[in-house]
C-alpha cells in the first residue's frame, strides 16, 4: 500500500469509474439548486436527486462525481474531537437504471485491491450487508472471493438507507482495520464496534424498493446505485495516518495555523482543539464564499458567519490578536486549486469577504468577551449557573456575539443560557425596530449605516435622463455594510444600493421615489424605493433578483418611464389644484404638506372650514380645464431672489439655497420644486377629487386621481353600479335611484311581518312550555334552547310567561342567533314571595355555561361563551332552584 496524496487520490477515483463507462462531473455548487429542502449540499448524491427519481434525463445513466460537502450538525463536536468536520470531499459512483449490485461490488473491490489501483491489502477490508440482502452477501462471497470472517450481517439501523417514502434500499459498507492499537481490547471487537479500530470508507447503496412510509416496499424494476467513500477517510488510510487533520492538504493548513499561532500541535489539548477548529472552518468558509456565499444572519449565510467568528474566536485563544483568517485562504486555495479552478478564479473575492467579516468581528468581540466573562465570574460567585435571557440579548445586540458563540463559551466555564428569555427579547427587538423604521423611515437608519462612506455625494441624473450607468459606491443588507450581495437561488429582498450616480427620483418634497431595474451582466435587481441619506447618498432599496452585486460593479440604472410619468401626472396636477384653491377659496390657501405617487395625490392646506361641494366642484373644472388648454410646463434653475420677484410660492418653514429650482405653468402657477413633472398640462389627461377631509386644526386634505388612475376608478365604479342594478333586478343603471326606494320599502314591510312571525311563534312556545314542567317546592321549572331566536325575542317571551302565569313559576330559555348566545331568565310573582331571584339564578346557571350576567328579581339575562356546556347548565336548573329554595 504505497502513499498517495489526497489530489492524486480523487484523480486515481475519477479515473477509475471513467474507465468503466461513467461520466466524469464536476462538483455540483455548495448552494442547493431549486432544492428547498437543504441548506447546503451534504451528500454526493444531493444534487442528483431528479435523476435518481427520474424527474430529469441525466446527461449519462453511468456518473461519478467528487462533491464538496458541508454538514453542521456537529458543529460543537469539530475541534474537541479529530473525527469531527464540517467540510469534506465525498467521492461517489452512481447508477441511474443502469447498472446494479453484480457490477458495483466487484468494482469497489477492485478499485481498493488491485495493484493498478489501492493496492490495499485484502485481509484489512471488512465487509458488512443488510441481514436480509443474501443477493449482496453471495456476491462479495461467491463472486468476489470474500471470506465469511470478513463479513458481517447487520439490521435496518445499520444497513438499510430510507428517508420516508420514495427509493430506498439495503446498502453494503466495506471498512478498514486500522489495527489492534486502534481498537477496545474486547474479545467482542469487530465491525460495528464503537471503537476506532474498524473505519468505515465506502458505502455501496442498493436502491431497489419503492417505500410508501408505512412499512411497505415495492420492487423497482430498474433500480439505482448511490456510493459514497469520504476522500479524507481514504486519504487516511493510503497515508497511514490517525484523522482527517493528518491527511496532506488539510495539514498543510494545519501547519500554517500553527506557524501563524507560533504554536505546536500535539503538545496541548486546549492549543489543539483551537487548532482543529480554525483549520476546519478555514476550509469550510473558503469553499462556501468560492459558490457565493456571503455572511449574513439567516439561512446558510448564518452558517457561514457562524464558522467565521468561530474561527476567528479560537485564533484569539491561541493567542493571535491581528487578523489572520484571509493569509489561511491563500493556503486553501493550493492544496485544492488543481480539482476547483474556480477557487483561484475567485481568490481576490474570497479574501475580501473573509477579511471583511473578521475586521467586523474584531471591532466587537473583545469587548464582548469581556463583559461576557464579566458576567460568568459574577455567576460563579454567586454559585449560579444561568445566564440570564435578558444578559444574553445584549452580548448580542451591542457586540454582535450571536447565541451560538455565548452559549458555546458559558459552556466551556459549565454555565447554562436562558434561550427562552433570549429569543423573547429578540421578538421585542424586531417589533420595535420594524415600528422605529416604519416611523423614521430609511433616511433616517440609513445614515448609520452610511454616515461613515467616504465618497462624493450621489449626482442626480434623472431630470434629463431615465437611463444611465453608475457605479456602485456601497452596499448593504439593512443590517452591515457589505462588498457583495448574492440570490440563494430565490430573490433577496432588503438589498441597499448606493450608485455614485443615479436617474432615480429618490422620495422627498412628498414625491414618492422612482421604480424601476438594476442591471449588469452578473445581477438584476429591481429598484422599489430610493431615500436621500442626509449626506446626500441616494440608497436604492432593492430586491435582488439574480445574481451577485458588488461594490464597484457597473450597473445599468432604467427607471420604469409609466411609473414616472404617473407620479409627473399627480405632482403637477398638485400645483393646479393649489392654484384653483387660492382661487376659489383665498389667498390665505397655503400648501401644508402634499404626497404624491403613481396611484394618488394628497394636498393638505390651510383652511378653516370643510370645502363645500359646491367649492370642490369650481376647483376640479378649473383644473380641468387647465389641463385642457394644453399649458406648458417649464423647469428653470435661478437665484432666489429672482425667483421670489416672479412670485413663486415656497413652503413656509422651508430652508432654500441661493439657487432655487422653480416649475412655472404660464405664469398661472409659479412654485418652488424639486420635483418631477410633464412637460405640458395635457399630459395629466383630466383630474378627479375623490375625497376631502380635516387632518387638523385648520388644515385640510383634498385627495385626487389623474390619468389613468381616473379612468380604473371610473371603470370600477361603473362595474360597481351594474352588480348592483343586476342584484337589485333593476332594468339599467339610471333606474337604480328608483328601484333602490322600493326594494327598501319592501324590505321595511318584510321585515314588519317577520316580527309578527316571530311574536306568534313565541307565544305558542310559551304556551306549551310549562305541559310538561318538573315542579319543585311547588314552583313549576321550564328550560329550553331555540336556535335563531334574540335576546330580544326571549325577553318577550319571559313577558308573556310573567303576564300569564297564575302559579309560581321558573323559565330558564337559552336563544342562539348568528354567533351570539344568550340566556333569559324570569320568576313569577308567586315564585318570588318563595325567595327566589332572577339575577341570583342567571349569574349561577350561566356560570356553567362561562357566562355572566345579572338582573332584577323578576327578570335577567346572560351571555355564554361555552356552547357545548349550554345542555349541561340547563340540567342544573332543578338543582339549583331546589338549593336556593332551601330544600
Amino acid at each position: 500500500m504505497q502513499w498517495t496524496g489526497l489530489n492524486e487520490l480523487r484523480e486515481k477515483y475519477l479515473s477509475f469509474f471513467e474507465s468503466k463507462g461513467h461520466l466524469r462531473l464536476d462538483s455540483f455548487p455548495l448552494v442547493p439548486k431549486n432544492d428547498p429542502s437543504l441548506l447546503l449540499i451534504n451528500s454526493g448524491m444531493a444534487p442528483m436527486k431528479k435523476w435518481f427519481l427520474a424527474q430529469e434525463e441525466p446527461p449519462r445513466h453511468r456518473v461519478t462525481t467528487c462533491q464538496k460537502c458541508i454538514r453542521t450538525p456537529d458543529i460543537e463536536r469539530v475541534g474537541i474531537t479529530a473525527r469531527h468536520g464540517t467540510f469534506f470531499e465525498m467521492l461517489g459512483n452512481f447508477s441511474f437504471q443502469d447498472y446494479f449490485k453484480d457490477e458495483v461490488i466487484p468494482w469497489a473491490w477492485e478499485f481498493l485491491t488491485s495493484d493498478e489501483w489501492m493496492a490495499i491489502p485484502k485481509d484489512r477490508l471488512h465487509i458488512s450487508v443488510y441481514e436480509e440482502d443474501d443477493e449482496a452477501y453471495d456476491i462479495w462471497t461467491k463472486k468476489v472471493g470474500i471470506a465469511p470472517d470478513h463479513m458481517v450481517r447487520l439490521g435496518k439501523e445499520d444497513n438499510f438507507w430510507e428517508h420516508g417514502s420514495g427509493p430506498c434500499g439495503p446498502c453494503s459498507e466495506i471498512y478498514f482495520d486500522r489495527g489492534p492499537e486502534y481498537g477496545c481490547g474486547k474479545p467482542t471487537c469487530g465491525v460495528g464496534c464503537d471503537c476506532d479500530r474498524y473505519m468505515e470508507i465506502w458505502n455501496l447503496v442498493f436502491s431497489q424498493f419503492d417505500a410508501d412510509g408505512k412499512g411497505h416496499y415495492e420492487r423497482l424494476a430498474r433500480p439505482n446505485i448511490d456510493t459514497g467513500m469520504g476522500l479524507e477517510r481514504l486519504a487516511c488510510v493510503m497515508q497511514g495516518v490517525g484523522n482527517l487533520f493528518e491527511v496532506d492538504t488539510v495539514q498543510s493548513v494545519l501547519h500554517h495555523v500553527e506557524h501563524i499561532a507560533n504554536k505546536t500541535y500535539g503538545e496541548d489539548d486546549k492549543t489543539d482543539i483551537s487548532i482543529r477548529v480554525i483549520t476546519d472552518h478555514i476550509r469550510s468558509c473558503t469553499f462556501m464564499v468560492s459558490d457565493g456565499i456571503l455572511p449574513s444572519n439567516e439561512g446558510r449565510g448564518y452558517v457561514l458567519r457562524r464558522l467565521l467568528r468561530r474561527a476567528a474566536r479560537h485564533g484569539r485563544m491561541l493567542g493571535i490578536t491581528r487578523p489572520f483568517l484571509v493569509e489561511l485562504v491563500e493556503t486553501v486555495i493550493q492544496s485544492s486549486e488543481s480539482a476547483y479552478p474556480e477557487l483561484r478564479e475567485h481568490d481576490a473575492y474570497i479574501k475580501k469577504v473573509i477579511g471583511t467579516e473578521e475586521a467586523n468581528f474584531a471591532r466587537t468581540i473583545d469587548a464582548g468577551m469581556n463583559i461576557l466573562n464579566n458576567m460568568i465570574d459574577g455567576l460563579e460567585k454567586a454559585h449560579e449557573h444561568l445566564l440570564k435571557g435578558l444578559d444574553v440579548f445584549k452580548l448580542n445586540d451591542t457586540f454582535g456575539f450571536p447565541l451560538d458563540l455565548t452559549k458555546e463559551i458559558a459552556a466551556e466555564q459549565g454555565i447554562e443560557i436562558d434561550e427562552e428569555g433570549f429569543h423573547a427579547e429578540m421578538t421585542k427587538q424586531k417589533e420595535r425596530a420594524r415600528a422605529e423604521r416604519l416611523k423614521k423611515n430609511i433616511s433616517g437608519w440609513s445614515e448609520d449605516l452610511f454616515g461613515a462612506l467616504d465618497a462624493e455625494p450621489t449626482v442626480f441624473t434623472g431630470y434629463e435622463t431615465l437611463n444611465d450607468t453608475g457605479v456602485v459606491v456601497a452596499l448593504s443588507d439593512e443590517e452591515t455594510l457589505t462588498d457583495a450581495i448574492a440570490t440563494d437561488e430565490e430573490a433577496k429582498d432588503g438589498v441597499l444600493v448606493v450608485l455614485d450616480k443615479t436617474p432615480f427620483y429618490a422620495e422627498m418634497g412628498g414625491q414618492a421615489a422612482d421604480h424601476g431595474m438594476l442591471n449588469s451582466a452578473d445581477c438584476s435587481l429591481r429598484v422599489l424605493d430610493v431615500k436621500k441619506t442626509p449626506k446626500g447618498y441616494y440608497v436604492h432599496t432593492c430586491v435582488l433578483e439574480s445574481g451577485i452585486v458588488k461594490v464597484g460593479d457597473h450597473l445599468t440604472a432604467q427607471v420604469d418611464k409609466e411609473y414616472r410619468m404617473a407620479i409627473a401626472r399627480n405632482h403637477t396636477a398638485t400645483h393646479l389644484l393649489q392654484a384653483a384653491l387660492r382661487e376659489v377659496l383665498g389667498d390665505h390657501v397655503h400648501q401644508a404638506g402634499s404626497y404624491q405617487d403613481a396611484e394618488i395625490t394628497h394636498f393638505d392646506f390651510t383652511h378653516f372650514s370643510a370645502v363645500t361641494p359646491e367649492e370642490l366642484a369650481r376647483v376640479q373644472k378649473i383644473v380641468n380645464d387647465k389641463i385642457y388648454e394644453s399649458m406648458n410646463v417649464t423647469v428653470r434653475e435661478m437665484p432666489i431672489e429672482e425667483a421670489k420677484k416672479l412670485g413663486a410660492m415656497a413652503l413656509f418653514g422651508e430652508k432654500y439655497g441661493k439657487v432655487v429650482r422653480v416649475v412655472d405653468i404660464e405664469g398661472w402657477s409659479t412654485e418652488f420644486c424639486g420635483g418631477t413633472h410633464v412637460k405640458n398640462t395635457a399630459q395629466i389627461g383630466g383630474f378627479k377629487i375623490v375625497s376631502e377631509a380635516s387632518v387638523a386644526a385648520g388644515i385640510r386634505r383634498i385627495e385626487a386621481v389623474t390619468g389613468r388612475n381616473l379612468l380604473i376608478r371610473a371603470n370600477l365604479q361603473e362595474a360597481m353600479l351594474h352588480t348592483v342594478a343586476n342584484t337589485l333586478k333593476a332594468n339599467n343603471v339610471t333606474a337604480l335611484p328608483v328601484r333602490a326606494e322600493a326594494v327598501m320599502a319592501e324590505n321595511k314591510a318584510l321585515a314588519k311581518e317577520l316580527e309578527e312571525i316571530k311574536a306568534q311563534v313565541a307565544a305558542s312556545k310559551v304556551t306549551s312550555l310549562f305541559d310538561n314542567a318538573e315542579e319543585i317546592g311547588g314552583v313549576k321549572i321550564a328550560s329550553a334552547y331555540f336556535t335563531g331566536t334574540t335576546g330580544d325575542t326571549l325577553r318577550g317571551m319571559c313577558d308573556t310567561i310573567r303576564d300569564k302565569a297564575v302559579k309560581p313559576a321558573v323559565a330558564v330559555l337559552v336563544g342562539k342567533s348568528e354567533d351570539k348566545i344568550t340566556m333569559a331568565v324570569t320568576v313569577t310573582k308567586q315564585a318570588q314571595e318563595k325567595g327566589l331571584k332572577a339575577g341570583a339564578l342567571v349569574k349561577e346557571i350561566a356560570a356553567i355555561a362561562g357566562g355572566k350576567g345579572g338582573g332584577k328579581p323578576d327578570f335577567a339575562m346572560a351571555g355564554l361563551k361555552d356552547e357545548t356546556k349550554i345542555d349541561e347548565a340547563l340540567a342544573a336548573v332543578g338543582a339549583i332552584v331546589k338549593k336556593a329554595l332551601g330544600e
